[in-house]
């Protein structure tokens, strides 16, 4: 049996907006998408597969029960207008922008922000970001390298200071022997 998608064109200039924005959730399993742009159909699995990160991505949020039950309803309500039988492009487009409001702290309809954003790396994002960014695959080992001649400097300030190994490890969050190897190396 064939089955017969309906085309509907957007308009042009969208293709790789498109793609681009997919791919900044889904990496190159959304490379070459740009074409479906055109038909509903695929582009509502593809905001499927991207909303689905972003609800699994806001559990990891660290953020009171309220902020992060009003971050889950918003995703969540995007997702299920994928589900619709008559899809509105609208409706889900302001489900996404009151999401993204909520992520930026603004609950409710007064305009009130409850909550700052504040953005870290882990070492391994960093180190991801370094080797997007085209730098070197190997940084990891030079700044771990660098992070051992910092700390050992540090340890050598604390101890000029007066402090204590034992003081010195509290500080630097790790044991008083790490801190002996350190000074032993000075």
């Amino acid at each position: 049996m064939l089955e017969f998608i309906k085309v509907e064109l957007m308009d042009p200039g969208y293709e790789m907006l498109f793609e681009t924005t997919i791919r900044s959730f889904l990496g190159d399993k959304a490379d070459h998408i740009a074409g479906q742009v055109h038909t509903e159909k695929y582009r509502k699995e593809w905001y499927r597969k991207a909303l689905k990160k972003i609800v699994a991505k806001i559990q990891d949020i660290d953020t009171s029960t309220k902020h992060k039950e009003e971050l889950a309803h918003w995703s969540e309500r995007a997702l299920d207008t994928l589900g619709q039988k008559h899809f509105s492009e609208s409706e889900f487009a302001l489900y996404l922008l009151r999401l993204t409001g909520t992520l930026l702290g603004f609950i409710g309809v007064r305009g009130a922000n409850i909550a700052t954003l504040m953005y870290y790396q882990t070492p391994n994002q960093h180190h991801t970001e370094v080797i997007i960014r085209g730098g070197d695959a190997m940084q990891y080992y030079y700044d771990q390298k660098n992070s051992v001649s910092v700390r050992k400097k540090l340890v050598a300030q604390l101890k000029s200071e007066g402090l204590s190994d034992f003081q010195i490890s509290l500080v630097l969050n790790t044991t008083e022997y790490q801190i002996k190897k350190l000074k032993n190396e000075l």
